[in-house]
C-alpha cells in the first residue's frame, strides 16, 4: 500500500504523528518522480487496513486493470485499501500531503469507549463490499464534502490539520460504508462540470462590472463554492490567480480610457474599481512604470508633435 512505498524512499519531509491506536498518521513531502508496483501487500497488514490521502501539492496517478486511471490531484482525496488491485502508484514531482492510516479492527479493539462516542460504526464488511465496485479504492475530485476539509488548511498549524485529517478520514470511511461510491454525495460530476464553465466565463464577468467591488468570497457565493476551491480552478483554468486577472483588466481599461477619451484621472479610477486616486496611481505605476496623469501628459504630447508635422506636411504640398 501506500505507506509501503514512503518507507521505501527517503522522503525530504515526513513527520508521524500519533493520535490513537489503530491510526497513524503522517505529512510528508516527496521530491522525485517514481513509480512503484502495488501488487502485494505486507504480510503484517491487517485485512481491515485501509489508507486516505490528502492530496496537498504535485499529482500521483493510480494505475488498475483495464488501463483506467485515478488521478489525484491537488485538493484531491484518495482512499485505498488491502483488497485494491491496484497496478502501480506513478509519482509526480514535489508530492506534499497528508496520509492516515486506519486499521479498523485495531481501532476497534482499543477504543471500545470512545468508538461509539462517535457515532461511527462502520460497518468493515459494508465499506469493502462498496469500495470493490471500484476495484477497492475511492477518489475525491472536487467534491462539496472534500472542499470542507482543506478549506480549513489554511488556518491551521500543519501538525493540528494532520490530525484533522485522521478525523476526517474515519468519517468519510464510515459515510463510504453506508454509501457506494457512486453515490450522488461524492459524484456531482455533471454540477463539477457546469461549475468549471461557470469559472471559465468568471473572467468575462469581471470584464463586465469593473467598476463594481470584486472579491473572492462574492465570486464564490454566486457559484456555490468555496473559496478555496474556486481559488485553485480559476488558476487551472486562465493560467493565474484570481487577483492578479483583475489587476490585468483594470489596468487595460484604465489604459484605454485614458488614451481614448478625456475623462478626468479620478473618473476613469471609479469606473476601473478604485475609490481612491492615491492607490489607483500606484496600481498604475506600478503596471506601466508611470504615473495615470504622466501617461496622459505623454499622449497629448505625442499628440502635439504628430499634429504639428501634419501642419507642416500640408504646408510644404501648399
Amino acid at each position: 500500500m501506500f505507506i509501503d512505498y514512503l518507507r521505501s524512499e527517503d522522503p525530504a519531509y515526513i513527520q508521524w504523528i500519533h493520535t490513537i491506536p489503530g491510526v497513524r498518521v503522517c505529512q510528508f513531502k516527496l521530491k522525485q518522480v517514481s513509480e512503484k508496483s502495488m501488487l502485494t501487500f505486507q504480510e503484517h497488514q491487517s485485512s481491515d487496513t485501509f489508507e486516505v490521502f490528502f492530496c496537498l501539492d504535485g499529482q500521483i496517478t493510480a494505475v488498475l486493470p483495464g488501463a483506467e486511471l485515478h488521478k489525484i490531484e491537488k485538493y484531491n482525496i484518495f482512499v485505498l485499501s488491502n483488497i485494491s488491485n491496484l497496478l502501480s502508484l506513478k509519482i509526480g514531482e514535489n508530492v506534499h500531503g497528508v496520509l492516515v492510516v486506519v486499521d479498523l479492527q485495531l481501532l476497534q479493539e482499543r477504543t471500545p469507549s470512545m468508538y461509539p462516542a462517535l457515532n461511527l460504526n462502520i460497518d468493515r464488511c459494508c465499506l469493502k463490499s462498496n469500495l470493490a465496485v471500484q476495484h477497492g479504492s475511492a477518489s475525491l475530485c472536487n467534491s462539496c464534502w472534500s472542499q470542507s476539509v482543506f478549506e480549513l488548511q489554511a488556518y491551521l498549524p500543519d501538525k493540528i490539520f494532520s490530525k484533522y485529517c485522521a478525523f476526517k478520514a474515519l468519517e468519510l470511511l464510515y459515510i463510504l460504508s453506508v454509501k457506494s461510491h457512486d453515490a450522488k454525495y461524492f459524484a456531482g460530476e455533471a454540477k463539477n462540470q457546469k461549475i468549471s464553465q461557470a469559472i471559465l466565463h468568471i473572467r468575462s464577468y469581471m470584464e463586465k462590472h469593473l467598476a463594481e467591488k470584486i472579491t473572492i468570497s462574492d465570486l464564490s457565493r454566486m457559484l456555490s463554492v468555496s473559496p478555496t476551491y474556486l481559488k485553485a480552478e480559476f488558476r487551472r483554468i486562465h493560467g493565474m490567480s484570481i487577483h492578479r486577472c483583475l489587476i490585468d483588466l483594470r489596468m487595460q481599461r484604465a489604459y484605454e480610457l485614458i488614451r481614448c477619451t478625456d475623462q478626468p484621472i479620478y473618473k476613469i479610477a471609479q469606473e476601473v474599481g478604485y475609490e481612491g486616486m492615491s492607490q489607483f496611481s500606484a496600481v498604475f505605476k506600478k503596471y506601466y512604470g508611470t504615473s495615470p496623469g504622466q501617461f496622459k501628459k505623454c499622449l497629448k504630447q505625442e499628440y502635439c508633435v504628430r499634429l504639428n508635422n501634419d501642419n507642416a506636411n500640408t504646408d510644404r504640398y501648399n
